[in-house]
């Protein structure tokens, strides 16, 4: 067994990995670049994106664009396979935000083998802040290959961390995820602990404007459960509603099984046309309610976009004691409409708050997962500082990218 790193080897996001025997060919994750833009180019790949196809099928890891954003690209006689949950979201998040209906793909169901060509893919489960999302165990020649895709162990999976693990055992190559190595990390701490901090921020502020990604539902769960202890209602832009209520799991803050739940359908929205209306706001309009935020005692999750909305708030004096906590990477702050939103706010008299937990693995994380299946090489992608892997664990091998690796 033969692996490729196509892309990654020196970048968040946009990762590809080739892993091939001499009668078969996958590819692991093809997504966008972290950065990406309208005037970035794209990778194409010749039997994959063009010409006659030469590879026998594409595995995605999760739903974040940086991995899956791509998958529209591949030649459509190619399979690609997704976990149905994850397929779900991205596809929401397409329709909503104006893009194509994504190309079909075959289920991937965790913990159950599937064999393509001589290679045995094995999907698992594992903690990261996009939901169901998976790593691979890869087999074949009598070698394994662990691909990690992204993870952690301080969200609410964490728990299945070791376990999963010392059920998958020794492998020969890990390809592990790096993307902390790269950002000064200091905080440690967990979901639980975020959600604790939280609780005390909610206490000292009557109006809680929360900025996550609507894809994170550890984080939305973390900030419903301050909002629950501080009795406060919990008011979810229509996006984030629609998100979570189309996951089927009643434990996830929802307005149609959560009484204290609400949604906000913001101004922007008045202007969609009525098949967007029909799909997206019709389903939810019962579950407008004013009471949500005219005693002042709420916490609402916003978007950059939705600025028009707090003004009016701030105008009809429904805003007097307010702070936004900023919850995503840091980096993120760069974005021009973000800054732009922070500062309107920060003119509001609104101050901005960090409180975030990474969505990938530290660096005790990553020794641990080492420790326990033992790999007699890894190589480390999805990282701008790989460099630092040789620091941490031991049999790490140093790969430029199209380099081959026998395992």
């Amino acid at each position: 067994m033969k692996v490729r790193i196509l892309k990654g080897t020196n970048t968040i996001g946009g990762c590809i990995t080739e892993i091939s025997t001499d009668k078969t060919r996958i590819i692991v994750d093809f997504g966008l670049d972290l950065d990406y833009d309208e005037k970035s180019s794209i990778l194409e790949i010749e039997g994959l994106t063009y010409g006659q196809p030469s590879y026998d099928a594409v595995f995605i890891t999760h739903s974040h664009g940086d991995h899956i954003g791509l998958i529209d690209r591949i030649l459509p006689d190619i399979d690609v396979y997704v976990e149905p949950v994850s397929k779900k979201i991205y596809t929401l998040l397409e329709k909503f935000t104006g893009g194509k209906v994504p190309r079909k793909t075959i289920d991937l169901k965790p913990n159950v083998t599937l064999p393509v060509g001589d290679i045995c893919i094995t999907p698992y489960v594992v903690d990261h802040s996009a939901y169901n999302s998976l790593m691979f165990l890869i087999e074949a020649d009598d070698r394994r290959v662990l691909h990690t895709g992204d993870y952690r162990r301080n969200g609410y999976k964490g728990s299945i961390f070791e376990s999963t693990l010392r059920q998958i055992g020794k492998v020969d190559l890990v390809i592990t995820e790096g993307t902390t190595l790269s950002r000064d990390v200091t905080k440690k701490m967990n979901e639980v602990e975020l959600s604790w901090t939280a609780t005390d921020i909610f206490l000292k502020y009557r109006q809680i404007f929360i900025l996550q990604a609507s894809t994170n539902v550890d984080r939305i769960t973390s900030f419903y459960k301050a909002a629950k202890r501080t009795n406060k209602n919990f008011i979810e832009d229509i996006f984030t509603c629609n998100i979570v209520s189309s996951l089927d799991n009643k434990h996830i803050p929802n307005p149609i099984d959560f009484s204290n739940v609400y949604v906000w359908i913001p101004v922007r929205y008045k202007k969609k046309d009525i098949r967007f209306k029909n799909r997206f706001i019709l389903p939810f309009e019962k579950y407008k309610s004013r009471k949500a935020y005219e005693k002042k005692n709420y916490a609402m999750m916003v978007k950059t976009s939705m600025l028009e909305d707090i003004m009016k708030l701030h105008r009809k004096g429904l805003i007097d004691n307010a702070c936004l906590v900023y919850s995503m990477w840091n980096g993120y702050k760069e974005n021009e409409e973000t800054k732009k939103f922070i500062e309107a706010l920060k003119m509001l008299g609104i101050e901005a708050i960090d409180l975030h937990v990474s969505g990938h693995a530290d660096i005790e994380t990553i020794k641990a997962l080492c420790e326990i299946v033992k790999p007699s090489k890894v190589i480390g992608i999805h990282t701008t500082n790989s460099e630092k892997l040789f620091s941490i664990v031991d049999n790490v091998i140093d790969v430029e990218e199209n380099e081959e690796v026998e395992v």
